[in-house]
């Protein structure tokens, strides 16, 4: 199947959503090993393999019964032969949307061994060790030095990474746009609704004051697209 149609897929509302339901039916736990790796590590995995073929065909791809929750250690250790036989030409991809919309799940569902992603969020997590939405003020510098870095390494395609993925909110198509035509990149729309991301906050136990970080992406992705029409 095309990467991009397999992109396209998984992009979908239909598949996260379903994705998302086997997860909780699951109760976090691995299907394969038994683990509990938490919500954000666990893949829904098709035990048919998706082809152009079946891909349209909703008893097998939205078919819950041939949907497998696996954690990301085992959904590698399966694919791994396969990543190493078929190389293919690097893409890059910039996964765009409202805070909470699902960004971070969405990419861990595409994604393969070998691949590298660049989220803002996991580079402060990562040098800072606090919560998602704890930052710093005295740790901004090197955050950002080390978005730009990365930034940098995708733009002239160094190193020998597969695919690259850029989470972003990017809610202005014009900031959107440049960005995609300086890296070459193809732009993924992460689908969602305001009200979900807000009911997502509570159910995550996120702090209130993410609500206002929500409205003002829709409010700016709204009046954006609404003046470009």
């Amino acid at each position: 199947m095309s990467e991009g149609k397999l992109h396209a897929f998984y992009c979908s509302k239909a598949w996260r959503d379903l994705s998302y339901r086997r997860k909780v039916e699951e109760k976090g736990r691995c299907q394969r090993c038994g683990t509990y790796p938490g919500m954000e590590y666990l893949i829904g995995h098709h035990t048919i393999e998706l082809d152009e073929t079946n891909v349209d065909d909703a008893n097998i791809s939205l078919n819950p019964e041939l949907i497998e929750v696996i954690c990301l250690t085992c959904h590698n250790r399966e694919h791994k032969p396969y990543y190493k036989q078929k190389r293919k030409e690097r893409h890059v991809y910039i996964v765009y949307g409202s805070p909470l919309s699902g960004k971070t799940t969405m990419v861990r569902e595409m994604m393969q061994e070998g691949d590298i992603v660049l989220d803002i969020d996991a580079i402060w997590q990562a040098i800072t060790f606090q919560p998602s939405h704890v930052k710093p003020d005295n740790c901004k510098y090197n955050v950002f030095k080390l978005r730009d870095d990365l930034y940098d390494q995708i733009k002239t395609r160094h190193g020998k990474w597969n695919n690259a993925y850029i989470i972003g909110g990017y809610p202005d198509k014009y900031e959107r746009e440049r960005a995609a035509r300086e890296l070459g990149a193809e732009l993924i729309y992460c689908e969602s609704t305001k009200e979900e991301c807000l009911r997502r906050r509570i159910e995550s136990g996120r702090p209130e004051e993410h609500d206002e970080y929500i409205k003002k992406w829709w409010e700016r992705f709204s009046g954006g697209e609404q003046s470009q029409k």
